[in-house]
């Protein structure tokens, strides 16, 4: 399972996946309010993995998004960007089918 979710993600950042761009967020809870709309609607559109902007910043962002995505019933596995712009500043989300 660890490894498909791995290659899953692994294609995403090599390609285009549908995004969210959370700088925007006024606070983690508007954050967390816009990316849980964000996943139900890739999830309705059949979308397999996504990707989650939220910055480096101090954390707070980047903690309460992981929070969110433990708790999201649709998230199957998330794990931090592995390129080196990304990281810190970016999640993958695989998303159940």
């Amino acid at each position: 399972m660890k490894q498909d979710v791995e290659s899953i993600i692994f294609g995403a950042e090599m390609g285009e996946p549908l995004e969210i761009d959370l700088h925007e967020a006024s606070d983690v809870y508007e954050g967390v309010r816009a990316l849980d709309q964000f996943i139900d609607q890739a999830f309705v559109r059949g979308e397999e993995v996504v990707k989650v902007i939220h910055g480096r910043g101090t954390g707070r962002m980047r903690d309460g998004i992981h929070e969110a995505l433990t708790e999201h019933e649709t998230v199957v596995f998330f794990r931090d960007s592995h390129k080196p712009e990304e990281i810190g500043g970016v999640t993958y989300a695989v998303l159940s089918q």
